[in-house]
Parts: structure tokens; C-alpha cells; sequence
């Protein structure tokens, strides 16, 4: 059993990650800096620690990207039995209807909000990650068809558990991007043509028809 364990451990730890940190670490001990260098770094370190005005621009916000964070099988099997997937308000959070779809719409208002959140004033560290990480949740869930169709059926399953609905009755996504292509005017020349042979084949049914019943 113990040569088991030892055979185990180099799988663990690869063994050139090991070689390079320690002698990326004896590099640095064999090699010290000279006192003047010393110095000059000090220095720039506390130039560079000094604070400064900080400012925030909802231009320079830049936008979460990732993975899906909804899609999987056990989200899934939660919304076929009407259970929520999260007892988040993705909606809410952005400020947002449940009918807006535009993607525009809903990058500023995660700006927007993102803003908020760093102007806000008696929030700690914490306070201010977890709120970020809410947003950046609720902006990659909104701002994707798959991701949105399934919270909105997971929100209608939780609301009426005793009704079946499929993922794509609840959503109600209008995909109208550009403008329509224009309609070509309708043509009325066939219609009137075979309009007018009908009235010529009527009328003369009804000459021939006179004219034999006199003969």
C-alpha cells in the first residue's frame, strides 16, 4: 500500500512544472540584485501603489464571456417538474420587461448597472464582487437565445406547475433583424383576363341560348 502511494504522487504534481519552479526559485536567490537596483524598485513599487483618482466609464465596462451557466441536464429535469433553477430575478437585476429583446437594450442596462454598483457608496469587497458576479450571471443568461429560452420556461413551469408547456411556447422571440424585404405590387392582368373570358363565354351561352330556342 505505501509503494502504491508514492507511485501515485509524481502523477499529482507533473514533474518538470516541479523542476521549473524550483529553479526559476534558486535563479532568483543566486542572483541578487545590486543595492542601487534594490532601490530604484522600492521606489517605483510606491509610486505605483500611491492612490489614485479612479473613475468609471460605462465604455470601458467590458462584457462577461463564458460558458453557458444554465444548460445541463439537472436545470432541465428541474423545469420539467416545475422547479426553479434559480431563485435569481435575471430580469430584475438588469432593470429590465421580459419582452425586451434587443441586444442593445440589454448591454446598456448591464453597463448601467455595473456603473451603479462601483458609485454606490458603504459596500465592502465582498458585497461588491457578489453583486457583480449576479450581473454578469444575469447578462450571459439574457443575452443568449439558448440560455434565455431556457430560464423563461423554467419561470412559466414554476408559475404553473399544473400545465405542460414546451420551451418554445414561452418564448416569444421576434427574429427581425434588418428591414423587410419589400413586397413586389400584385399583378391584376391574369385575374382580369380570366375574368373577362368568363363574361364573353356568358354572354354568348346566352345569344346561342336565345337564338336557338327561336329558331
Amino acid at each position: 500500500m505505501a509503494a502504491s502511494t508514492t507511485a501515485a504522487a509524481p502523477r499529482l504534481s507533473p514533474l518538470p512544472n516541479i523542476i521549473n519552479i524550483f529553479s526559476s526559485n534558486s535563479f532568483s536567490f543566486a542572483t541578487k540584485p545590486p543595492p542601487r537596483r534594490f532601490i530604484s524598485i522600492i521606489r517605483n513599487s510606491g509610486d505605483a501603489t500611491a492612490p489614485s483618482p479612479t473613475t468609471s466609464d460605462n465604455s470601458d465596462i467590458e462584457l462577461p464571456q463564458g460558458p453557458p451557466s444554465l444548460i445541463s441536464a439537472l436545470n432541465v429535469e428541474r423545469a420539467l417538474r416545475g422547479i426553479p433553477i434559480t431563485d435569481i430575478n435575471y430580469y430584475g437585476e438588469l432593470g429590465i420587461p421580459k419582452s425586451c429583446r434587443s441586444e442593445e437594450v440589454i448591454t446598456a442596462a448591464y453597463k448601467s448597472k455595473v456603473d451603479e454598483v462601483l458609485k454606490q457608496q458603504g459596500m465592502d469587497g465582498d458585497e461588491v464582487n457578489k453583486k457583480l458576479e449576479i450581473l454578469k450571471e444575469a447578462y450571459r443568461v439574457l443575452s443568449s437565445d439558448q440560455e434565455r429560452r431556457l430560464y423563461d420556461w423554467s419561470l412559466s413551469r414554476s408559475e404553473n406547475p399544473e400545465t405542460y408547456s414546451w420551451p418554445f411556447e414561452v418564448d416569444d422571440t421576434v427574429t427581425a433583424k434588418g428591414d423587410p424585404p419589400p413586397q413586389e405590387p400584385e399583378d391584376f392582368g391574369p385575374t382580369r383576363l380570366v375574368g373577362y373570358t368568363f363574361l364573353v363565354w356568358l354572354l354568348v351561352s346566352i345569344v346561342l341560348s336565345i337564338a336557338i330556342n327561336v329558331a
